[in-house]
């Protein structure tokens, strides 16, 4: 995949984090088709030639991952019904080529093997740029990121760092880098003699949420993005005992050895950017635009 009044709440309330998720003006508040295309209405840049359908472009997407990508309610399950960030981004982009966009709801494990098997010409949902994700294809950042580690209000376990952590029960999401960061963290703790930190894993992000409102875990380590949505829908009952920093970047990915791909996104969202309308997005979802610098 962010906040104004919201989010100046929501940076006091998180100890300083600066916040690069985002949160809708509610469910449905905003057409899927409209966003995209009013934010892409001023750009117009060249489209790439190598798309799997001529005329559209295909976006593999893990549509639960509120407020980057998600259903506006329950009764939808049409992929391109999907509103976020990511999702209206991607209709701005295809809007400036000149294209369709056609969006395919995938799990989180199948989004790069979708990718490389050629069954989308992009994967555009809140997925970090990382090097094992770059030996299998190619990204172009669009917003800059970082972890948090989410506790109780209070913060009634003390968890001020990551080393706080050991002794611990945890819930994350599997399959990304915060399962590989979380067993490092683990193994600091253990050959430490700190006590293990009990790790349960999820696929899916509300599923590893629930398990801090259930009681099961001491503390969530998430992405800012997500903690910050999930944060403001539960006024004053959770707070950020840790920011790491914001040193990591969300990217759109491609097939490897598609250079027109990779020049026409990287021009279609440099123009989106520089034109505002991309800041116009992030205002929709309440993002702070400076996460946007991750745009070259």
């Amino acid at each position: 995949m962010t906040r104004p009044s919201a989010f100046a709440r929501f940076v006091a309330l998180a100890v300083g984090l600066i916040i690069a998720g985002c949160q809708s003006g509610g469910a449905g508040s905003g057409s899927p088709s409209t966003a995209g295309s009013a934010a892409a209405s001023q750009v117009s840049v060249q489209a790439p030639t190598s798309l799997a359908k001529a005329g559209t472009v295909t976006d593999c997407v893990d549509i639960e991952y509120p407020p980057m990508e998600y259903f506006p309610s329950t009764s939808v399950s049409d992929p391109n019904q999907a509103i976020g960030f990511d999702v209206d981004a991607a209709r701005a982009v295809a809007k400036a080529w000149g294209l369709g966009l056609e969006v395919r709801n995938v799990s989180f494990a199948g989004l790069i093997p979708d990718l490389t098997a050629g069954r989308c010409d992009i994967v555009w949902t809140a997925l970090y740029v990382t090097q094992a994700r770059l030996a299998k294809a190619d990204a172009v950042p669009y917003m800059a990121t970082g972890w948090v580690i989410m506790v109780p209000k209070g913060n009634p376990k003390n968890i001020k760092s990551p080393d706080d952590l050991c002794g611990k029960t945890i819930s994350i999401q599997t399959g990304g880098q915060v399962e590989i960061q979380s067993a490092a963290q683990n193994k600091k703790c253990t050959d430490a003699n700190k006590g293990a930190i009990t790790i349960q894993g999820y696929p899916k992000v509300p599923d590893e949420l629930q398990q801090i409102v259930v009681g099961r875990v001491d503390a969530v380590w998430e992405t800012d993005s997500a903690v910050s949505d999930f944060m403001l829908k539960h006024a004053n009952q959770y707070e950020v005992g840790y920011a790491f920093p914001k040193t990591d970047t969300y990217g759109v990915y491609f097939q490897k050895n598609k250079a027109d791909l990779k020049t026409a996104l990287s021009a279609a969202l440099k123009a989106l950017k520089d034109s505002g309308s991309l800041g116009k997005l992030c205002q929709q979802y309440q993002i702070d635009p400076v996460v946007l610098d991750a745009i070259k």
